[in-house]
């Protein structure tokens, strides 16, 4: 082999080692640059979450509301056993008519109205004419319910003649009352007379006929 041929077989050896040093080397300074990839932690369980519905108190259900209406409904029928029973303690009382009679008067106001009609009825039949007075007060008052006054002004006609005229003059007169023209047709049906609004007659009128007719 020349010469030449071994120069040159040396200078390629030596330019393959250059080159695969280069290589190695730029590998090596890569290695330094790739970030290594986490392994993702392991995962745990899931957690168990209860049902929103058993977290939350169950809503009453319709069949098991009691409703405004079934309520005031529920109140009335009490206040309606209250009143009976009231009654039923005053009739069945020791008390004599006509302090059976002050009660029945104190009840009235307090009780249902389709109450007061039969109440009215008890009150007219315990009260005597000497202790007339609150059920005059309730008769001669324009805002009694007209059930109540109409029950009253029928038990008036079979009272004594000097409590009757001097009841149908006071409500005659009382032009708020619903029933002053009634009062004021039984005035002149009892006296034979007709004094149309002139109360001051009317008043002369009834103090005569009231001393021929006392009783």
């Amino acid at each position: 082999m020349s010469d030449l041929s071994k120069v040159l077989r040396g200078l390629a050896v030596l330019a393959l080692a250059a080159v695969l040093g280069t290589l190695i080397g730029w590998l090596v300074s890569r290695r330094g640059d790739v970030t290594p990839i986490a392994a993702p932690p392991p995962v745990s369980a899931p957690l168990a979450v209860a049902p929103l519905a058993s977290q939350l108190a169950p809503e009453a259900s319709p069949a098991g509301r009691e409703t405004g209406q079934a309520k005031f409904s529920r109140h009335l029928e009490q206040s309606a056993g209250d009143w009976e029973q009231q009654l039923d303690d005053i009739l069945l009382g020791e008390d004599d008519d006509n302090g059976k009679a002050d009660r029945i008067l104190a009840l009235i106001p307090r009780a249902p109205a389709a109450a007061q009609q039969e109440l009215a009825q008890h009150l007219v039949n315990m009260v005597q004419d000497d202790h007339y007075d609150g059920a005059a007060e309730l008769l001669t008052n324009a805002d009694t319910p007209p059930e109540v006054s109409g029950v009253l002004m029928n038990d008036l006609l079979n009272r004594n003649n000097s409590l009757k005229l001097p009841m149908l003059l006071a409500i005659a007169r009382n032009s708020a009352h619903p029933l002053k023209d009634q009062a004021l047709d039984l005035l002149g049906l009892l006296t034979q007379e007709d004094n149309g609004t002139n109360w001051d007659q009317w008043g002369t009128t009834i103090d005569n006929w009231l001393q021929e007719n006392p009783q």
